[in-house]
């Protein structure tokens, strides 16, 4: 397993490598927490300086940092390769969109240490270290800026530092934990590198996160994480208060949350692309039940290997015609070739190229009376504006897995404006052998299910709005 991994285009989200995964236990649980998800796009940012960069300049400037992002996060891929009962609450976090800042992702509110101090973090399924920006023992102090929100583990009566002769940090990933000891009581390091030539380094501390329950109970629940320090404020991440991890990992905030708040997680992704005050979710535990709720098995022995959510699809259909894919593009080998993973850090869906040329040559015709041109992603069209645009003449897409889920987006899952006058269709095409991914766009405008202890990932139509 190697530590480094790729980060090229401002906007990726973190997939650290050498994750550990993990086999979740069926737990009991009378409460389940639910964070509050807020659209980057969201007027209500307006109110929380120090978190956005402001909107891109144009369509086209938003598209391409998407796709950029995407590319930087397929290259780190790459290189890593129930609960019974009901539950009658749940904890909640705010959750918005990242797109404002050209970032394909979305971001949650957290409160950690004690007293509480709140943060903005990028959510990511793929990732497995959760970590914060953080004043403690500097590497570079001088990185420290004025105006942007550190951790102080000083003020925090709850911090407490692991050290590096300790068993907690002998069991840390291997690949990015720093041998260095050079006394009992010092820290236990780690220090991540991404192929643009940043370095996030810090050490793994255990923290009190703060979770309030939808019947206004609190809890404070004791989490791993790592503490960011020396970071070149030139990076991209000088905006960005740290990583919340979701893969499937020992060490992650998902894994530990679920398991303390009934084995599972979900989250909702309103439409992207609309600005609008409503917020999005991220819930730790369950709501009542969702209706027209459908649901796949996770794969577990893919699982292990990535630390990932690999499930398996069994075709995808346009217009109600299944297309002449390759069984064994669904497939994934232990060398991490085919099959698909739901990753909430990719923006567009990552085809390979069997399924690629087969989902574009069934849109072709009914885009036919458009003129193919040059855009951002490998399939553009001259199209006039969206109000005028018709999406009636649209095909259906539909993806198929096992068991019988289907997954319907909404046109604007696969339809994007690329710059004035110019569409794309939302797919990215992968030479074989690469790994599908289900990017975050075909998944908005549903509610999604990661049910760890039970293994299996569902999802339901929603309008991603809190009660």
């Amino acid at each position: 397993m190697e530590r480094n991994i790729s980060l090229v285009s401002l906007l990726c989200f973190i997939i650290f490598n050498g994750c550990l995964v993990f086999e979740a236990d069926a737990v009991e649980s009378q409460r389940s927490e639910k964070l509050k998800l807020t659209h980057r796009h969201s007027p209500d940012l307006g109110h929380n300086p120090g978190t956005t960069l402001g909107p891109p300049k144009n369509s086209e400037e938003r598209l391409k940092q998407l796709v950029q992002s995407d590319k930087a996060r397929l290259h780190a891929i790459k290189r890593r390769l129930g609960v019974v009962g009901k539950l009658k609450d749940w904890v909640e976090f705010p959750f918005r969109s990242a797109a404002d800042m050209g970032i394909g992702q979305y971001f949650v509110s957290l409160r950690m240490g004690t007293p509480a101090q709140t943060f903005t973090l990028l959510v990511d399924t793929g990732s497995c270290l959760t970590w914060f920006k953080c004043k403690y023992m500097c590497v570079d102090c001088s990185a420290v800026v004025e105006g942007q929100r550190y951790f102080s583990p000083n003020q925090s009566s709850s911090f407490k530092s692991i050290p590096c002769s300790s068993q907690e940090c002998k069991t840390m990933d291997k690949a990015s934990t720093l041998p260095n000891c050079p006394h009992p009581n010092a820290p236990c390091y780690y220090d991540y590198s991404y192929l643009d030539g940043l370095n996030v380094g810090g050490s793994y501390f255990n923290e009190t996160v703060k979770f309030r329950f939808s019947n206004g109970q609190k809890k404070g629940l004791q989490m791993t994480m790592g503490c960011t320090d020396g970071l070149n404020q030139k990076n991209r991440f000088k905006t960005v208060d740290g990583i919340l991890a979701l893969g499937l990992n020992p060490i992650s905030f998902a894994v530990k949350a679920a398991h303390e708040f009934g084995g599972k997680f979900s989250f909702c992704l309103e439409n992207h692309w609309i600005i609008k005050s409503e917020s999005s979710y991220l819930v730790f535990g369950a709501e009542d039940q969702v209706p027209n709720m459908q649901f796949t098995d996770l794969l577990t022995e893919e699982s292990k290997r990535t630390s990932l959510y690999p499930i398996k699809v069994t075709g995808i259909s346009v217009n109600g015609t299944m297309l002449d894919i390759p069984s064994y593009v669904w497939d994934m080998t232990d060398k991490g070739a085919g099959g698909m993973i739901v990753d909430s850090g990719t923006t567009v869906t990552h085809l390979v190229e069997q399924a690629f040329d087969k989902v574009i040559a069934a849109f072709e015709p009914s885009l036919s009376m458009y003129n193919k041109t040059k855009g951002n992603l490998d399939y553009c069209f001259n199209a006039p504006p969206a109000e005028e645009f018709d999406e009636t003449r649209v095909p259906r897409l539909a993806l198929h897995f096992e068991g019988g889920a289907k997954l319907e987006p909404e046109v604007n899952g696969y339809i994007f404006d690329d710059s004035k006058g110019v569409k794309c269709l939302g797919f990215s095409r992968l030479a074989w052998p690469e790994m599908n991914i289900l990017g975050n766009l075909l998944m908005q405008n549903h509610l999604w299910e990661f049910d760890l202890a039970n293994k299996k990932v569902g999802f339901a139509r929603s309008k991603c709005m809190l009660d």
